[in-house]
């Protein structure tokens, strides 16, 4: 099971880098990502907005991965 968790966690910290790479990237040239809303109902927020979520979730899954965001083990 010690395993399984490792395996999560270091998937979630290479998506993660891989996410906080690509939104480092659109903050910079918010043209590659759509203005299009898709599920938003009326006006989809700016790239650049868009962009910033996923780069603060982006290093909240890499720390979440990496271990230094979880709660404290119980014993």
């Amino acid at each position: 099971m010690k395993t399984l968790y490792r395996v999560i966690g270091v998937l979630m910290v290479a998506g993660g880098c891989l996410g906080a790479i690509a939104c480092t990237w659109a903050l910079i040239d918010p043209t590659i990502i759509t203005g299009a809303g898709g599920m938003w109902s009326s006006q989809a927020p700016s790239p650049r907005w868009r962009a910033a979520f996923g780069l603060v979730f982006s290093i909240a899954l890499v720390l979440f991965g990496s271990g230094r965001l979880r709660h404290r083990r119980l014993p």
